[in-house]
């Protein structure tokens, strides 16, 4: 018999909605309370999971007073995660926190130590790696045998231009890279494993609206011996994602359009080979991943990639990547 987990959904605008949504329509969970600032946004929520009045807060302590709930969904500005999280984790509470975890290094540690010191478990939904696509490239990568497979991947690409023109909440330092860096540090972990070493420059437009460097560009060095070079930015007029990993067999390509495609290694020198579609098994949403991976942490107690301790790797590389720009300087990931 499945266990139900009862929720407290912290944020539900913008990001927050996919939670209400999607947990609401999950016999696996019963969102029992919604919490958010802005009365229009808990209405809403309130209305779309069939809650009575009572059932609509504007600030998680009064929530956390009044309701019976096993676990807190936090989906706020990424400063307020962690002294909401906290909150949560002093009334025994578990949490799920929309990415980034916190905007800083010291601060995620202390919220993963924080989470075991109250015996509750701590995830962070880092759903990209969770995609149809991204889940047949680490199959991939992790099958010798298939056709496919394009051996010891060694050179990389990765790169995210975005036309994101105003800030809003990415205010801060390095919003970029907490932002949105920890999505493509969190796949790239999944597929070459830990961080060595990481020389970054981070940089703006003349034309940026951010007061901050909006744009990143990394070489980042893996144990694995993989080397990839990376860009974000926020400023970009040509919007682009594509990722290639190539190893001594061939290459795995993804794209803006939805598909994965491998390139044989070449007969000749200087040649070329065609593309070849892969067969991408089918996947639920990737939020769905997220949650049904949260739930059985709580219930089963099997540890996710997406768990608060197995982020803070996650997190290390966008500390890296955050001290190399402000140094001028490589960072290793044992000065960590």
């Amino acid at each position: 018999m499945t266990t139900i987990v009862r929720t407290i959904h912290v944020g539900v605008g913008g990001r927050g909605w996919w939670p209400v949504d999607m947990m609401g329509a999950d016999p696996k969970f019963a969102p029992v309370a919604v919490v958010d600032m802005n009365p229009e946004f808990r209405e809403r929520a309130r209305i779309q999971l069939d809650l009575p009045e009572t059932a609509a807060f504007a600030d998680l302590e009064t929530a956390l007073a009044q309701v019976d709930a096993e676990a807190v969904v936090i989906c706020t500005p990424t400063r307020t995660h962690g002294p909401l999280a906290r909150q949560a984790f002093a009334a025994g509470r578990h949490v799920l926190v929309e990415k980034g975890l916190t905007l800083d290094w010291e601060e995620a540690k202390s919220l993963v130590a924080a989470a075991d010191a109250a015996g509750v478990k701590l995830c962070v939904a880092q759903n990209y790696r969770y995609a149809a696509d991204e889940r047949a490239v680490t199959a991939l990568l992790n099958d010798p045998s298939h056709p496919f497979h394009p051996g010891r991947v060694e050179i990389v690409d990765y790169v995210h231009h975005r036309y994101r023109p105003e800030p809003r909440t990415l205010d801060y330092p390095f919003a970029m890279v907490w932002d949105m860096s920890c999505h493509h540090l969190d796949s790239l972990g999944c597929w070459l494993g830990p961080l060595r070493r990481v020389t970054a420059h981070a940089y703006n437009a003349t034309w940026s609206r951010y007061i901050h460097e909006a744009n990143i560009a990394a070489i980042l060095e893996y144990a694995s011996g993989a080397v990839c070079q990376y860009v974000l930015t926020h400023t970009a007029t040509l919007g682009e994602w594509r990722v290639t990993l190539q190893g001594e067999r061939g290459a795995l390509r993804l794209r803006d359009t939805p598909g994965v495609r491998f390139y044989p290694c070449p007969t000749q020198t200087f040649g070329s080979s065609d593309p070849i579609p892969c067969d991408i098994p089918p996947a639920p949403r990737s939020e769905q991943g997220v949650a049904d991976d949260f739930h059985r942490y709580l219930t089963e107690g099997i540890e996710p990639g997406i768990s608060g301790r197995n982020n803070l790797e996650t997190l290390a590389g966008c500390e890296m990547l955050v001290r190399s720009s402000r140094e001028s300087r490589p960072i290793k990931r044992s000065e960590l």
